[in-house]
């Protein structure tokens, strides 16, 4: 779809929409349903959506171009009150903390299991397809959910892929994996510093994780057994407390980084354009600390350096 500019009766602002982005690992973008796409879109005030209408993005601060932003997740609109809160959420407590008023704010979509309630002016410009039209089409939960990324030690291990969470998820709470996420996560924990006290063993289909004998609370017991459940995922979890995994920012300027694969091997790259730090990989984030600013081609040299673990030690304090 190329760029719409769409218009707002009463408003002299243009609403640039474009393409719904797709899923990346940065950014998880649930697909709309098959079929649907922001051609059928148009732009409300907040106060005028109506229950069934499909909210997918917000835009810009005017006057002037205004760029959609889209929601990571279109939902339902389902307006209520602001104030009616039917889950005490954080974002209801947060609004009303700053001093929201009913008057000057609404409840878009009220919060579940999933998230917290969707709080905005009255006035903010939403892009919307009108519930009439989303009828049309299949359902917005017909799409897979994209997963939640979760990561141990500050994101030095992962990041694993699990099943959405409900917003009341503890650090303690069981994730949900396939088999091959669980067995990542048995590789990588003996390395860690969550579970540097622990040891992970497969006996065919289910994952024992035991920890050193000597803190046991319950001597004897053969430890954790994590079994696979009816749909072959596996549940982990009150054991070390999970992280959820975001991308790393730069170690330089803190500026967020993108992801760069090479040669199967995933590295980072600050994405200011006047910063000097070209990668770095999930071994020392310091490898790359002495070399000349990023180029395309330079990138692999500094994915190889990373793989490698770095220049040999000896070789550096000779030189």
């Amino acid at each position: 779809m190329p760029e719409r500019i769409l218009t707002l009766p009463g408003s002299t602002d243009q609403f640039l929409l474009t393409d719904r982005p797709a899923p990346t690992l940065t950014d998880h973008y649930r697909p709309l349903p098959d079929g649907m796409t922001l051609r059928h879109a148009i732009v409300v005030r907040a106060h005028q959506a109506r229950t069934g209408d499909v909210v997918a993005a917000w835009f810009t601060d005017g006057p002037g171009i205004r760029r959609a932003e889209h929601v990571l997740e279109a939902f339902t609109a389902h307006p209520r009150s602001f104030g009616t809160c039917p889950k005490q959420c954080e974002e209801c407590e947060d609004t009303s903390a700053r001093g929201a008023t009913a008057d000057r704010y609404l409840c878009l979509a009220p919060a579940d299991e999933q998230a917290d309630c969707v709080i905005v002016f009255r006035n903010t410009p939403v892009a919307i397809i009108p519930a009439d039209i989303a009828a049309g089409f299949p359902p917005l939960d017909s799409t897979s959910p994209l997963p939640d990324l979760f990561t141990l030690d500050d994101g030095k291990h992962g990041p694993y892929e699990a099943l959405p969470v409900p917003r009341a998820f503890g650090p303690w709470d069981a994730i949900s994996v396939t088999r091959a996420t669980a067995e990542q996560i048995a590789a990588d924990l003996p390395t860690t510093h969550a579970g540097r006290y622990l040891t992970c063993h497969w006996l065919n289909d289910t994952l024992l994780i035991t920890s050193d004998p000597r803190l046991r609370n319950e001597p004897g017991r053969p430890g954790h057994l994590i079994q696979p459940d009816a749909a072959d995922r596996y549940r982990i979890g009150g054991l070390w407390a999970w992280e959820q995994w975001s991308t790393p920012s730069c170690p330089d300027c803190s500026t967020v980084t993108e992801p760069v694969d090479i040669k199967g091997e995933r590295i980072w790259r600050c994405t200011a354009p006047d910063c000097t730090r070209r990668t770095y990989g999930p071994g020392d984030p310091d490898d790359d600390d002495a070399l000349p600013p990023y180029t395309e081609t330079d990138v692999e040299t500094t994915a190889e350096l990373s793989a490698q673990g770095g220049p040999d030690e000896d070789e550096q304090d000779t030189e």
